[in-house]
Parts: structure tokens; C-alpha cells; sequence
């Protein structure tokens, strides 16, 4: 399987994998260290909306530059900028001060288009059938895999150490990873800068409303996770170290997920995982026993594995000359829809004793959205161009 994949898809695997190494770390906990260093719920959720604005401002025009420039060297800078994140949140005295490091993380995830465009670009044979599919999803299955172990690790290490300790731990990984992504070739499709046409995807019909709908999803999805780990302490009154065990499962559920729906059928895979996803949900806000809760959280990991297969649905919707863009929007209005819901979570937290009423939202508009996808599911179609890649040396 992985043979496949090319000399440069590993390596982006084993960077992704050492950068969630680093990331698990701390990324589940920074909710808690908002807390800690003061902020109320609603300031936590109003925290992660700004966070997911600011992540939905570069992969549009990031997307694009992929497309002109080739992804290779959009996905570098944005590893080089991810590491300083971390660090401006561990010198935080107040969660106004972690807002600054928390927005600087959030503005490297416009590689993620890049490194779709690269993934698929990389390919020694992007003819095999089901190729995008197994591709994605093994790709952005190697991002979880460092997450199995990292959140426990990292819930561990909170406990004795504080939470800041982990950032500066997250940190150095990230800057492992980023000499690892810097031995990877770059590689673009073989079509001059003046004959892409952004403005197609806008008079693309199928595009439009399936991004429209994986973006909807999401939104709702993240209305049951976006305060967990908040939920957990706080009515289950679970330790940091069994959160960060939890968030490990959850780690190894997108893992396992993404690779058996990546040689499943895309008619099928993804309103299975969203109805994977609901039952963990209801079992988790019913479930009182950690391994209640563990059980939902291995489901819950299919959260990422509907945005891989989400992806790999858009790259069927367009051609190869403007993919990059594509994943653009697409992860804009991704990272848009995130913040309306980490907004809306946050504000519906504490409105009842039980703080359950982001995840009763989430469980009343799944099932439309599980409908719905057999609507939008023949938008999907084969890309309209396939362009060759070709490595070229260096940037």
C-alpha cells in the first residue's frame, strides 16, 4: 500500500507524524490552559472561534499559490511558521497573552491544501483506480498515528508538570518535523501560470454545493467535540492523564477509520462515518463508565475521516489545474465553519447544570446531514483534466 504512495508521500507521512507527536501534546489541552490561566467557557469558545477565523484566512489564497507556484514550497513555509505557535503559548501570562501563539498556530494550517495538491501530484501513477481515495486517507492517517500516543503522554506530563511544559516539548518536535519536510522534492503540474483560471471554480455548480455540505457537516460535528475535554472534567470529572488517554483512542479511531474507508466505496463511506459518529456521540453523553466513554471517543476519531474523505470527494469535482484552490475554499470554509461552532458551543456550555446542549445540537442535525448526502453524493464525478507531474530541482 505504501509503495504506492512514492519516495515523497512517506516522507510527508513521517513529518505529519512527528509534528501530531508534538501537537498531541498540548493541542487538546488548550482549552484547559485558557482555563488556567483564567478565561471563563465563553471566553474559551470565543478563543477557538478567533482561532478558527484566523485559520480559514490563508489556505484560499495559500491554494492558489500552490496552483502557480507548485505546493511544495506553500507546504514548507507553512511548517516553518507552525513551530513559533506553540511557543508564544507557553511565554503567555493570561489567556489574552495565548491568544497571539494560538492565532500564529491556527495560520500554518494553510499547508493542508498544499499538502493534498502534493499528495496527489506525487504519485508515481495517479491512473490506479480509487488512487485519490487511498491516498488522502492514508496521508492524513499518519497525522492521528502520532496522535495515539501523544495526548496520553501529554495528559501524563500535565499533570506533573503543567501544561506548559508540553508546549515547549510540542515546540521542539515541530522543528524535527520541519527538517523532515524539507527532504521532500518539489513537484507541480506541467501547465503555464496564465492558463489557470481561478474564476472556474466559482462557475462550478458541483463544487459549490458539495463544499458547501462537507462544511455544514463539520459544523455540527464539531458542536459535539469542540468542549469534550471541558465536558468530561467538568460533569465526568475525569483527570487530565484519563482525558489525554481518551483523546489517544480517539486518535487511533480516525486512524483505523480512514483506512478501512479509504478502500471502501464512496458512496458509502462517508454517511457511514457520520453515522458512526452520531451513535459514539449519544454513547458518550449517556455514558457515565470510562469505558463507555472510550468506546464513543474510538468512533468520534471518524470527525477526521470525514475530512479526508471530504477532500478526496473535491478533487473528483475538479480538475488538476486549479486543485490547489480548490482545497483552499474548501478548507476556508472548513475552518469557518469550525469557529461558528466552537461560538456556538461555547455559548450553549453553561446554559443548563449539565452543560450538554452542544452536544444535543449535534445530535439533532446529524441525521439531516446523513440524509442529505445521498443528494449531494452524485455531485462527485472524475476530475475534467489529468495533467502529469513532474519533480523538479528545488524551488
Amino acid at each position: 500500500m505504501f509503495k504506492e504512495l512514492g519516495r515523497d508521500n512517506r516522507l510527508i507521512m513521517a513529518a505529519l507524524f512527528i509534528w501530531a507527536l508534538g501537537e498531541g501534546l498540548w493541542y487538546n489541552l488548550r482549552q484547559l490552559y485558557l482555563v488556567e490561566l483564567g478565561a471563563t467557557p465563553a471566553q474559551v469558545g470565543t478563543v477557538l472561534a478567533i482561532e478558527s477565523i484566523a485559520r480559514a484566512l490563508l489556505p484560499l489564497p495559500a491554494g492558489y499559490a500552490a496552483d502557480r507556484f507548485g505546493p511544495h514550497r506553500v507546504m514548507v513555509l507553512s511548517w516553518m511558521v507552525g513551530f513559533i505557535g506553540p511557543a508564544g503559548m507557553a511565554l503567555a501570562t493570561s489567556w489574552q497573552l495565548a491568544l497571539p501563539g494560538i492565532v500564529i498556530y491556527s495560520l500554518s494550517a494553510f499547508a493542508i491544501p498544499a499538502i493534498s495538491t502534493y499528495a496527489l501530484l506525487s504519485l508515481p501513477n495517479r491512473d490506479l483506480p480509487g488512487i485519490a481515495n487511498r491516498t488522502l486517507t492514508a496521508i492524513y492517517a499518519a497525522y492521528p498515528a502520532g496522535l495515539i500516543i501523544s495526548p496520553a503522554l501529554g495528559g501524563l506530563i500535565a499533570d506533573s508538570y503543567g501544561i506548559r511544559t508540553n508546549l515547549w516539548l510540542g515546540t521542539a518536535l515541530f522543528a524535527v518535523s520541519t527538517l523532515t519536510v524539507l527532504m521532500t522534492r518539489s513537484v507541480r503540474p506541467r501547465v503555464a501560470a496564465h492558463e489557470l483560471r481561478p474564476g472556474d471554480l466559482l462557475r462550478n455548480g458541483a463544487y459549490l454545493r458539495l463544499v458547501l455540505y462537507y462544511a455544514a457537516t463539520a459544523l455540527i460535528m464539531q458542536l459535539g467535540l469542540a468542549l469534550a475535554p471541558n465536558f468530561l472534567r467538568d460533569v465526568r470529572g475525569f483527570s487530565l492523564s484519563t482525558i489525554g488517554l481518551l483523546l489517544s483512542i480517539f486518535s487511533l479511531g480516525t486512524v483505523v477509520l480512514n483506512l478501512l474507508s479509504g478502500r471502501a466505496s464512496p458512496r458509502w463511506n462517508y454517511p457511514a462515518i457520520l453515522l458512526l459518529f452520531w451513535l459514539s456521540l449519544l454513547v458518550m453523553l449517556g455514558s457515565t463508565s470510562w469505558a463507555g466513554v472510550a468506546i464513543a471517543f474510538f468512533g468520534l476519531g471518524g470527525f477526521f475521516t470525514t475530512r479526508a474523505l471530504a477532500t478526496a470527494g473535491v478533487a473528483r469535482a475538479v480538475g488538476e489545474s486549479n486543485q490547489g484552490l480548490a482545497f483552499g475554499m474548501f478548507e476556508s470554509l472548513f475552518s469557518v465553519s469550525l469557529a461558528i461552532a466552537a461560538q456556538a458551543a461555547g455559548s450553549l456550555y453553561d446554559l443548563t447544570p449539565s452543560h450538554d446542549l452542544p452536544f444535543v445540537a449535534g445530535l439533532a442535525g446529524l441525521p439531516l446531514m446523513i440524509g442529505l448526502w445521498f443528494v449531494v453524493r452524485s455531485l462527485q464525478m472524475p476530475a475534467r483534466d489529468s495533467l502529469e507531474a513532474s519533480p523538479t530541482p528545488g524551488d
